[in-house]
């Protein structure tokens, strides 16, 4: 076992510096440690090194992992990610291994073919991480709306005022309109936008996001848990455990935090908020919970 821990240690060094510079998400050495202990088996450990590699937090060199592939992951490799978990040895330094055996096919993943390779950018805005942008994509003006599934304001004004948005300007064609989620009312915000995404990723991001809003209950009791979201994907066409596994590995974390990025780097510090972009990338905010009237009269004043 030495032995195989002094091998890990060469590996570490002759990758070293390779590594992605992102944060690394607290769950996966919470994954880390729970697989060490034996508390989840190899494929769910596997499932947060993917996370890893399809993030690019971690770089690998794809031909090379096509081409060599291994079943089994070696056991002695749990006592380095034993060692991570209690924090006896660094990030760099059990990443940096992990990246030399999955590039070289000791530790076997597979690659996204989803992955964002072009920023879409309307404005100064990155809506690359959005949800689904309604409307035509030749509309001159475009909608961005910032919120939170436990803003009540943000729910009201979706479920009364959108609808009249929807009538008088989207199917007109004269804007679109899309959401970026801003979760600032604690951690039961952020489970339903990621949820919200991993309805996204089997095409029912509108129907979830529907679901949400008619569940309203308030801030951080109970109605947006984890296992209340995971209830809400029962009642939609979509296949359960894919949906379980994604919220459950927090696989939308970085989307989310990418959206509230985005937020800030706009001045956002509430729910909703509202941004109006023109055609030559002029840019209007609307804060707080307005009524259609008020979009018509900023689009009319800045055509």
């Amino acid at each position: 076992m030495r032995y195989f821990a002094i091998i890990f240690g060469i590996m570490i060094i002759f990758s070293a510096q390779v590594v992605f510079a992102q944060e690394v998400p607290p769950w996966i050495k919470n994954s880390a440690g729970w697989w060490a202990d034996g508390s989840i088996d190899d494929a769910d450990f596997v499932k947060g090194i993917e996370f890893l590699v399809n993030e690019k937090i971690i770089h690998v060199d794809t031909n090379i992992l096509n081409e060599k592939k291994s079943d089994e992951i070696p056991p002695w490799i749990k006592n380095s990610a034993g060692w991570w978990a209690d924090g006896s040895i660094g990030d760099a330094d059990f990443l940096n291994g992990i990246q030399y055996l999955v590039s070289n096919g000791i530790i076997s993943v597979e690659i996204s073919q989803n992955e964002i390779d072009e920023k879409l950018m309307i404005g100064s805005f990155d809506l690359s991480n959005a949800g689904p942008i309604e409307g035509k994509s030749d509309a001159p003006f475009t909608i961005i709306m910032f919120t939170d599934h436990q803003c009540e304001k943000c729910v009201k004004w979706l479920i009364h005022e959108k609808e009249v948005i929807e009538e008088k300007l989207i199917e007109t064609n004269i804007a679109k309109f899309v959401i970026l989620d801003y979760p600032m009312l604690g951690e039961d915000s952020v489970s339903a936008a990621e949820a919200s995404y991993c309805a996204l990723e089997q095409g029912k991001y509108s129907e979830y996001h529907d679901i949400l809003s008619q569940r309203y209950a308030g801030v951080q009791n109970g109605w947006a848990s984890v296992d209340a979201l995971i209830g809400y994907a029962k009642g939609l066409d979509l296949n359960f455990d894919e949906f379980d596994n994604c919220l459950f590995w927090d696989q939308q974390a970085l989307r989310v935090d990418y959206n509230k990025k985005v937020a800030l780097s706009h001045g956002v510090v509430g729910t909703p908020t509202f941004f109006v972009v023109g055609p030559n990338g002029e840019i209007e905010k609307i804060a707080g919970s307005q009524p259609p009237m008020i979009f018509e009269a900023v689009i009319k004043e800045m055509s």
